[in-house]
């Protein structure tokens, strides 16, 4: 795509950075009603232009108008605007200039609109953000109502003759009562007659449509997309005061035309750097290091702000963002566990208890959210335009959500906070590393994490066994393996009893003879009834849990599989054989690096390593098998065969990660086209 080669001056990023990259240059305009000058200079911005424009008039007449124009070339995308928005052109850049933009709307938050009247109509966008769900008008009713429109759609190529269609047919129907929000309707039509239209957040930007309006966020229209660079979601602590730090930083980088890779590679560097402060155990070291992993921090939020800034999405940076942060996280585990094992105190054992618990929270995270995007996925109401209720409007609400109270703000934050995400974990460590006190900063951690694991596992599984879990409903059982499956890490063994075939629930009987009595006969010298143990539960998991999984429990089995593995290197390490050694962190990394590397690339790709890189690393019944073996036969030998196997798993698993992303990588574009969030 060519590049506007003189965008307008703002307050943030060179020229570059607010470049108009062309990815609907070329479209067809149609402003139904006569439009603002803001609009006019908007669609110019972007190298666009009207090249029909319907005057006021009876809705009727508008949608005749637009009916005439769409059937036109399939090549072309068409853009519909309301006459009557006042808008800025940066505004409209993540619907009509970022990659992956197909057939979508422009959609707001009505909590953000100061003023509000019947101009726009009312949308219910899908749980996973993606699709609108239901569209509105003044007798056409939506249930639950999540968005407003505020009056942009574009109509990609492919789906214009349909549109067309779907267009005319609601014509046919139109009544006067139906309201003057004409691209509204014309939502409404696409929506109900099966076009997918994507639904295009509108950041904090200010608007007006008729009586309806919103200020947006402080500064001219550049900061406000700035500050809609900024991800949501964020835990208590990167949202007030990370967030609001690294979007200076973005304003310097984006001035400066910093990459977003290089400035991923920056952050991890200097986490880096802070573990290495931390490892001299010099007083000074610790808390320059702690300021150093908090900078690291920012600096980890500002790769994403300027490529959501810029719509600019590498597809190195999705590698690099999964990988940087683990590797942060583990080199200062470690470091502050070798100055613990230095100074006499037992600082392995509970980094590795540390490291296992963090990964138990993020394995269990991402599994569960494989099992709510079933219920989450967006599922559009298919309806004639002449049924005035949608599939909810008659059973629930039909008005927007209240502004949350004081009290529900308060609960939120305290249920992210509670959950430890990234910013509280390092906040905490940095805090910790003040007192330079070793087993103090492993200690907080550990506890910390495992607490946020209590809350969400009691929670969920609370739920699930109360019989109070609506999320499981929608969940269809798959035919083929899905990305729970991906994430299990069976071996050869497991592999085999998978031709037994049983029940869930004796899988996950295994699992809790891996993760519970294979450690307590191993921590009682019994290695032998330890190597029956695991071989029975081996046997189990794999004829239970062979893909695809399909059981209301089934989140739970990638990361009962992990713990159970963490349990045992860690029991056999620093009880069986009571070794003062890294060798168990070591060999744990490898491995947590793979699991990460599995959810990763499912996540950012869709792709999984080969089922092969199992059964070659012998999966985590194979793995537990063998040491539980040694341990049994030749105790001597554990240590040093688990920094041989940490070493060659290490390689086997970043080799082939580094394989699997780039071939991903180079089946795309420059950028990605998913216009998936950097």
């Amino acid at each position: 795509m060519t590049e506007d080669a003189t965008p307008p001056p703002g307050s943030v990023g060179d020229a570059a950075a607010r470049a108009v990259h062309g990815w609907t240059r070329g479209a067809e305009v149609v402003v139904l009603g006569a439009p603002t000058a803001h609009l006019l200079e908007a669609l110019e911005l972007l190298g666009l232009a009207p090249t029909t424009s319907p005057e006021d008039g009876p809705v009727a007449a508008r949608l005749a108008a637009l009916a005439g124009v769409l059937p036109g070339s399939s090549e072309r995308p068409l853009v519909v605007v309301a006459g009557d928005l006042d808008i800025e052109g940066p505004a409209l850049f993540d619907l009509l200039d970022r990659p992956g933009v197909r057939t979508a709307a422009l959609v707001a938050d009505p909590l953000t609109l100061s003023e509000v009247d019947s101009t726009v109509s009312l949308a219910r966008v899908g749980e996973d953000g993606r699709l609108v769900e239901s569209v509105g008008s003044r007798v056409h009713r939506v249930g639950e109502p999540t968005h407003v429109l505020p009056g942009v759609v574009r109509i990609d190529g492919v789906d214009r003759a349909e549109a067309a269609r779907l267009v005319r047919d609601a014509l046919a129907h139109v009544e006067p009562e139906w309201g003057e929000d004409a691209v509204g309707i014309v939502t409404l039509a696409l929506v109900r007659g099966g076009v997918r239209v994507q639904a295009s957040a509108l950041g904090p930007f200010r608007w007006r449509r008729g009586g309806s309006a919103a200020q947006g966020a402080d500064g001219d229209v550049w900061r406000q997309r700035l500050r809609g660079a900024s991800r949501g979601g964020d835990g208590f602590f990167s949202t007030y005061a990370v967030r609001p730090l690294s979007r200076r930083v973005t304003a310097v980088g984006l001035a400066h035309g910093w990459s977003p890779n290089v400035v991923t590679v920056v952050s991890l560097l200097a986490g880096l750097v802070a573990a290495a402060l931390v490892a001299t155990g010099w007083w000074w070291a610790w808390v320059v290091g702690a300021v150093v992993l908090l900078a690291a921090l920012v600096v980890d939020c500002v790769d994403g702000e300027i490529a959501r800034f810029t719509r600019r999405f590498s597809p190195l940076g999705a590698f690099l963002d999964a990988v940087g942060d683990r590797v942060k996280e583990y080199a200062m585990l470690a470091a502050v566990a070798h100055v613990a094992v230095r100074e006499g105190s037992p600082g392995w054992p509970v980094a590795v208890a540390a490291m296992a618990t963090v990964t138990l929270r993020h394995l269990e995270d991402y599994a569960y959210e494989c099992r709510l995007a079933a219920g989450r996925s967006s599922r559009p109401d298919l309806l004639p335009t002449t049924t005035l209720d949608d599939s909810r409007s008659a059973t629930t609400t039909t008005a927007t959500a209240p502004a949350p109270t004081r009290r529900e703000q308060v609960g939120h934050w305290t249920k992210k906070v509670v959950h430890m995400p990234i910013a509280e974990r390092y906040l905490l460590i940095s805090l910790a590393l003040l007192t330079r006190r070793p087993m103090l900063v492993l200690w907080v951690l550990l506890v910390a994490v495992a607490l946020a694991v209590l809350w969400t596992q009691g929670g969920r599984l609370a739920v699930v066994l109360l019989g109070r879990d609506r999320m499981w409903g929608p969940v269809e059982r798959p035919t083929s393996r899905d990305q729970l499956d991906e994430q299990l890490d069976l071996g050869p063994l497991a592999t085999l009893a998978g031709r037994l075939r049983t029940p869930f629930l004796v899988g996950l009987l295994g699992a809790t003879l891996l993760a519970v009595a294979v450690p307590v006969l191993l921590w009682f010298d019994q290695p032998w009834a330890a190597l029956g143990a695991a071989a029975v539960a081996a046997l189990l998991v794999g004829s239970g849990w062979q893909p695809p999984l399909h059981h209301p429990l089934a989140w739970q089995a990638p990361a009962l599989l992990w713990i159970g593995e963490a349990l045992v290197v860690g029991v056999i390490v620093h009880q069986a054989l009571d070794a003062v050694t890294a060798a168990g962190f070591a060999y744990l990394a490898a491995v947590a690096y793979h699991r990460y590397d599995v959810v990763y690339r499912l996540r950012d790709t869709g792709v999984a390593p080969p089922r092969g890189l199992a059964l070659v690393s012998l999966g985590t019944d194979g793995r537990v098998l063998l040491l539980v073996l040694l341990t049994a036969v030749a105790p001597g030998a554990v240590v040093p065969v688990l920094w041989v196997a940490a070493i060659l798993l290490a390689v086997l698993f970043a080799g082939e990660s580094v394989r699997g992303w780039r071939s991903w990588i180079s089946k795309q574009d420059t950028t990605i086209r998913t216009g998936a969030s950097a």
